[in-house]
């Protein structure tokens, strides 16, 4: 039997590594990013509607900016144009319920994920008249993040971040994030990127192999590494409290994830990270929790 309504959950992630190697032809910057999954949620509720036009309702944290503007929103309306250029003309419209759990502007693909598991949702209660791949293209225009959260729960991005080589499932860990709930836009990150601290002066244009030795070996070599974190501790200085906060406890397990503002660090057990966490929230301040990396894809079929 169809269904009218999903009940869905967006994964944040988290950027193991993330290092920017140049300014692209295409004025972006060359990435290469190992990204993981991890189980802190926002809660989507999906419904297709008899009326037509697209709707959503927010709650939770807030969200910035004019509501039009939400990824989910402008995710149901390509979606619903690629269709159409299928030849499909599909009555009614769609309605959203999203409550945001995971914090925003931090570094943490929120939005990505939103935009992403709404695709899946949309396209399923429509029949699926698209590919996954066809997905991944509509994402693809939304966000560098977003084609992530329609693969594998463990990916290395190239390009913008938005070309996936799906990697193995991680080995499970345990990983406290700490915020200092100051939001840092991503491209303002970008934009204080020192050019001399980049590898390539002007403009990178890599060979498939090129790209392919560089990724074998920062996962040789398994280092945390974020080319962002400095000018992002430069444009908020707070994300160096917290490293330094965490490389006391948990040295060469700690770093920044994604544009920031949020740090992270592995632990091997996690009442020791619940213990840690409640330390640094009474110390520093902010907001800090307690995840696991995720093994599976957040939806069947991934």
């Amino acid at each position: 039997m169809a269904t009218n309504t999903l009940y869905l959950r967006t994964p944040a992630k988290i950027n193991l590594s993330l290092v920017v190697l140049g300014k692209r032809p295409d004025g972006y910057h060359e990435l290469l990013t190992e990204m993981v999954m991890i189980d802190l949620y926002d809660d989507l509720l999906l419904e297709r509607t008899t009326d037509p036009g697209l709707h959503l309702c927010l709650s939770g944290r807030p969200v910035d900016g004019d509501l039009a503007s939400n990824l989910v929103l402008k995710a149901l309306s390509l979606l619903w144009e690629a269709v159409k250029k299928k030849g499909l003309n599909p009555s009614g419209g769609f309605a959203a319920e999203l409550t945001k759990r995971i914090p925003v502007g931090a570094g943490l693909g929120g939005g990505s994920s939103n935009a992403a598991i709404s695709l899946w949702g949309a396209n399923r209660l429509l029949g699926n008249p698209l590919s996954v791949d066809e997905l991944r293209e509509i994402g693809r225009g939304l966000g560098s993040d977003v084609p992530f959260f329609l693969g594998s729960p463990r990916a290395m991005g190239v390009g913008r971040g938005d070309l996936l080589i799906p990697l193995p499932p991680p080995e499970p860990m345990v990983i406290l994030l700490w915020n200092p709930e100051i939001p840092l836009s991503t491209p303002s990150v970008y934009k204080a990127i020192d050019p001399s601290s980049l590898e390539f002066r002007g403009t990178v244009e890599l060979t498939e192999k090129e790209r392919s030795n560089r990724i074998g070996s920062l996962l040789k070599f398994g280092n945390l590494v974020n080319s962002l974190e400095k000018p992002a501790i430069g444009l908020c200085p707070q994300i160096g409290k917290g490293i330094e906060f965490l490389e006391k406890i948990r040295p060469g397990n700690v770093r920044m994830t994604g544009s920031g503002p949020t740090v992270f660090a592995r632990f091997p057990g996690r009442e020791h990270a619940l213990d840690v966490s409640r330390e640094m929230k009474a110390e520093l301040g902010g907001w800090a929790g307690v995840f696991n990396l995720l093994v599976e894809a957040p939806v069947p079929g991934m």
